[in-house]
């Protein structure tokens, strides 16, 4: 399923279903990003490869987000930026942090950013 338009090389980025470590996953890759094992068993990017944008589902599980969802990923993709929701250690507060692409990483949170109260509704 096509997204939208990779914000690195103007490539379709595609949604894969993606199996790591027993649980499935969404794996959201631009369609010039292709990774392989190599002979020492690293997950590297192909000679072919023109762009590094991919960016796995649970990118957010470190701040209690279970999965960032295919909506998300599109609006990032539209806007350049989205707002997600967050929670605390023990998942009981809740706050929203703005999400933009990221070069190295696929995606990067602001957290100097505050989210604009209307915008609370994603």
């Amino acid at each position: 399923m096509i997204l939208g338009k990779c914000p690195y090389c103007e490539g379709s980025v595609i949604a894969r279903d993606f199996v790591a470590q027993g649980k499935k996953i969404k794996l959201y890759t631009c369609e010039h990003a292709q990774k392989v094992y190599d002979e020492s068993e690293s997950f590297v990017f192909t000679a072919e490869s023109t762009c590094t944008f991919r960016v796995y589902s649970n990118a957010f599980l470190r701040w209690n987000k279970r999965s960032f969802s295919q909506y998300e990923m599109k609006k990032l993709l539209q806007d350049g930026q989205v707002t997600i929701r967050l929670h605390g250690r023990k998942g009981t507060s809740e706050y929203f942090k703005y999400v933009i692409p990221d070069k190295e990483y696929g995606v990067s949170i602001l957290w100097d950013e505050e989210v604009e109260k209307e915008e609370e509704k994603v």
